[in-house]
């Protein structure tokens, strides 16, 4: 209807746009409140996130051996050891890095024996690698001795031709002890070939006393004979301490016969202690009797309260490896003062003390671990405790854990407990879990490797 005047005034549009707004919020509003559950729904809690428990460490993932070795070959093969040897430097555990090693040169020997040892001394003399020197020497030996004589005699006088020269010599004997003994004398007189001839006579004398000891007495009464006689009784002191004693008495007064004695002594003790002090105490008071004391006490694991009385200190007095004076820790362990004096020249104290754990700790493991307790604290330390370690844990894993639990924390790591625990489940689960349970692992460790062993 034209014309006529509208019933609502006219409204600005912000008006307008204003009230459409709020009509549709009431509207809104309405129908919420249509629904039954709302106000329920409006004062309920908020539901909180479940929180989850960390997931389970995962177990430490470590390349084996096989496949260190596998890539460490090729370039070994091909006469690049500084590239070998750079893979070699990945592994960081220095006790898979030794196995790693003696497998590669196992491997190297198989095919070639000369290319296994010039690896084999290309390796760096952390702690002596001797494992890998031995394989070498051993396997070369075997295919050629006459070559192997050559290299082990003409190396020079560093540690690992010490373990050169006492495996070449070994395997020489085993062969043809009486024809291996020749050879080797009839080499160029020098410390070299005296070092080679000790390490055969000490070899023949393990294998063949009777016949090793008469030719022995058929040599010319000289320094050298002084110095085979200290190392064939050394070695037959471990099963025959009564003729040990025999030829112990034929040497004169002096550093030979006192380590001898001393040797003897801590050797008998651990067999028959009773008659291993009965002869200690008839024996003349001096050099010889504070000697067998001495010894006894360490087989013992006694705190060593006597000291020989005139304990050579002139340098160089004797053939080489025999003169010098003993160093006061060197004193605490006769057997090892014995064993460190028929070694030779080169090789220090810290590889000394290496290369004895390995080729000693399998004797009497008992006074060993207690030996190595009284060391020094420091690297040498920690590696000879390691190889020790070793030894048990490939015959005698609950000797290890008894061992374990006798050291204090500060030598006991976690790694040491995990060999053990591991080795040990294996053949005795039972009594190496309760072991286990016992050691200060983290529970979720201790979990971990009783559900590996299926515990």
């Amino acid at each position: 209807m034209a014309g006529m005047p509208s019933r609502f005034p006219q409204l600005p549009s912000r008006v307008l746009r204003y009230a459409t707004l709020a009509g549709v919020v009431v509207l809104v509003a309405g129908c919420v409140t249509l629904d039954p559950d709302f106000e329920a729904t409006a004062l309920r809690k908020p539901v909180m996130p479940t929180v989850q428990p960390p997931p389970e460490p995962p177990p430490r993932v470590a390349l084996t051996d096989e496949l260190y070795a596998a890539a460490i070959l090729p370039p070994a093969r091909q006469n690049d050891f500084s590239g070998a040897l750079r893979k070699l430097g990945e592994i960081r555990e220095s006790s898979q890095r030794l196995r790693v090693q003696a497998l590669v040169v196992t491997q190297l020997a198989e095919g070639d024996p000369r290319l296994a040892a010039e690896f084999a001394i290309a390796l760096p003399e952390n702690g002596v690698p001797s494992g890998a020197i031995e394989i070498a020497a051993r396997a070369l030996a075997k295919s050629e001795p006459a070559g192997a004589l050559a290299w082990a005699v003409g190396m020079p006088d560093t540690p690992p031709a010490g373990v050169v020269r006492r495996t070449v010599a070994g395997e020489l004997v085993v062969a043809d002890p009486e024809g291996a003994v020749g050879k080797i004398g009839a080499l160029p007189a020098g410390a070299a070939r005296d070092d080679t001839l000790g390490f055969a006579a000490a070899s023949w004398a393990r294998r063949d006393e009777l016949h090793a000891v008469a030719w022995l007495r058929g040599r010319p009464d000289d320094p050298l004979r002084q110095r085979l006689t200290s190392a064939m009784g050394f070695e037959i002191a471990q099963t025959s301490p009564e003729r040990a004693i025999a030829l112990a008495e034929t040497l004169p007064g002096g550093r030979n016969r006192w380590l001898l004695i001393g040797a003897i002594a801590q050797t008998w003790v651990a067999t028959d202690a009773r008659a291993a002090m009965a002869w200690a105490r008839k024996l003349p008071a001096g050099e010889s009797r504070e000697a067998a004391f001495a010894g006894a006490e360490t087989g013992l694991g006694l705190p060593v309260s006597r000291r020989p009385v005139s304990v050579p200190t002139i340098r160089n007095s004797g053939p080489r490896g025999l003169g010098g004076s003993i160093a006061p820790e060197e004193a605490s362990s006769t057997e090892f003062a014995a064993w460190r004096a028929l070694q030779g020249a080169g090789l220090s104290r810290d590889e000394a003390i290496l290369e004895y754990v390995r080729q000693r700790g399998g004797f009497d493991s008992g006074a060993m671990g207690q030996w190595l307790t009284t060391l020094p604290g420091g690297a040498t330390r920690e590696r000879a405790m390691e190889i020790y370690l070793e030894g048990l844990l490939l015959g005698a894993p609950a000797a290890a854990a008894d061992w374990l639990r006798t050291l204090p924390r500060s030598d006991r790591s976690d790694d040491m407990v995990e060999q053990a625990a591991r080795r040990w489940l294996l053949i005795d689960p039972d009594a190496a879990a309760a072991w286990l349970l016992t050691t200060p692992l983290p529970p979720d460790r201790k979990e971990w490797l009783l559900r590996q062993a299926g515990r």
